[in-house]
């Protein structure tokens, strides 16, 4: 048993840390913008909309300082997605090329910085603020294939569900932490919401300090890795080869026509979709529909992602173990798990658009549904490294890309199906939602493989598929 100082564990907890910053400065603005557009002024009245202090024009935030309609307020939480997205490909090229300790750190840096320039970009008009979530996304873009190509450069296989697990669940502390904080510091500094973005992006320049001193790409590449985890490392990591100048190009076509990626690709949609749509628009929900104060906003929109931070590290130790005690086999656990984490959180929301107003009930229903998401991270989140150790930064690179698109359709769709912000229009958004996941969740269990694909090696080896893996 190896030490808790083991060098891969402090990867692992830098790496989490660093997608938890990743997530924060992302999610922030969903709670931001709710103090910093005014109030919409609307002469109708939602008959199915919960009670609220009464709201007229002296008696919204005095420091709300735009005019956005739910429309461009759409647009603007979903630019993020267009960067994200176009980045994907280039980001995974770059961390196979030169590991992913660089364009995962440099990525972040990037998108620190433009978090402190987004309040200046927002006064001067919305195309800049658009522009700079643009860019925002551009560099986070790069940061989910470059983990992956360092979780498998680092994570060996009976380890690969829990460590990957913990690594991405930090995308639920970064929310978590985002949004309830931001809640807070609205409260107490009288919705002086520049502060939010400030505080998040210094939080993100001091942790690529210690990035760069304590993470290295690759075992080989670490001055103090002791002998013996290297020793057990080049043991157990399966799939890897450990000489990079041997790796011919980047198998884009052989992973195009390969339909176990096709199955992770659409597959993410169902994931993305539905936690893209809890991101961005659960705070306006809770403000809105709910009558939440701001304070109330950000401590019950991040509820649902505490709940399903715990399952994420619990279901990640349950795979492991059910796996490595031959209770399921890889594949079995990929797809259970995956649907798990699909038909819950539609259940949960739906549900929750049929409480009514009562808030308790409406909180513990998301809570509870999107809870159930955590079981995603240790199934589909890293089947990527299941099908090619050697290229998991390209080909969650493809993953995640696509996956994405649903950030760009989301946001502007859910601002244009709820102009009035009322009950029953989000009704509608959570039936819809529900539909695009099990399609797509239906789409992955058809095509889910967790064998290593053939265009994983640079060269035929005499190692088998493992085909006993997709039992």
């Amino acid at each position: 048993m190896l030490g808790a100082c083991s060098k891969r564990y402090i990867i692992a907890v830098m790496g989490f840390i660093g997608i938890a910053n990743a997530y924060a400065m992302r999610s922030v603005l969903s709670v931001a913008i709710t103090e910093m557009v005014e109030d919409i002024h609307r002469t109708a009245i939602d008959p199915n909309g919960c009670p609220g202090p009464l709201k007229t024009a002296n008696t919204t935030n005095p420091n709300a300082e735009f005019d956005w309609s739910e429309t461009l307020q759409g647009h603007i939480l979903g630019a993020f997605y267009y960067g994200y997205v176009i980045a994907q490909i280039p980001g995974g090229i770059l961390a196979q090329k030169y590991g992913g300790k660089h364009v995962f750190g440099v990525g972040i840096f990037l998108t620190a910085v433009l978090t402190l320039l987004t309040p200046l970009a927002a006064r001067i008009g919305p195309a800049y603020i658009i522009g700079v979530r643009v860019l925002e996304g551009v560099g986070e873009g790069p940061t989910i294939p470059a983990m992956n190509a360092l979780l498998a450069q680092w994570v060996p296989i009976s380890e690969r569900s829990r460590i990957g697990s913990f690594v991405f669940a930090g995308n639920m502390i970064g929310t978590i932490v985002a949004q309830s904080s931001a809640g807070y510091l609205l409260k107490i500094t009288d919705d002086n919401w520049p502060l939010v973005f400030y505080a998040c992006g210094v939080v993100g320049l001091i942790w690529y300090v210690f990035w760069n001193l304590l993470v290295y790409s690759s075992p080989n590449e670490h001055p103090t890795i002791t002998d013996y985890e290297l020793a057990y490392l080049e043991r157990n990591l399966k799939g890897v080869n450990k000489n990079k100048n041997t790796l011919k190009s980047t198998p884009w076509l052989s992973m195009l026509s390969s339909g176990p990626m096709w199955g992770l690709m659409i597959g993410q949609i169902a994931h993305d979709w539905a936690l893209f749509m809890i991101n961005a628009d659960l705070p306006k929900y809770m403000k809105s529909v709910m009558k939440f104060s701001i304070a109330e906003t950000g401590v019950w929109s991040s509820m649902p992602h505490v709940l399903m931070w715990v399952f994420a590290i619990l279901t990640g130790w349950l795979s492991d173990y059910l796996i490595t005690n031959g209770k399921l086999g890889i594949l079995q656990q990929r797809r259970l798990f995956s649907t798990i984490a699909c038909i819950g959180p539609m259940l949960g929301t739906l549900a929750a658009s049929y409480a009514g107003c009562d808030k308790l009930k409406v909180v513990v229903l998301f809570t509870i549904g999107m809870a159930t998401m955590g079981f995603f991270y240790s199934s589909m989140k890293v089947n990527v490294m299941d099908l090619s150790p050697n290229y998991a930064g390209p080909a969650m690179a493809m993953v995640n890309g696509v996956g994405a698109v649903a950030g760009i359709v989301s946001p502007p769709l859910i601002g244009y199906l709820i102009p009035n912000n009322t009950l029953l229009e989000w009704r509608n958004v959570f039936w819809i939602s529900g539909g695009v996941v099990i399609v797509a969740n239906s789409i992955y269990l058809v095509l889910a493989s967790a064998s290593i694909q053939w265009w994983n090696d640079p060269v035929p080896t005499s190692e088998t598929d493992d085909g006993d893996t997709d039992l």
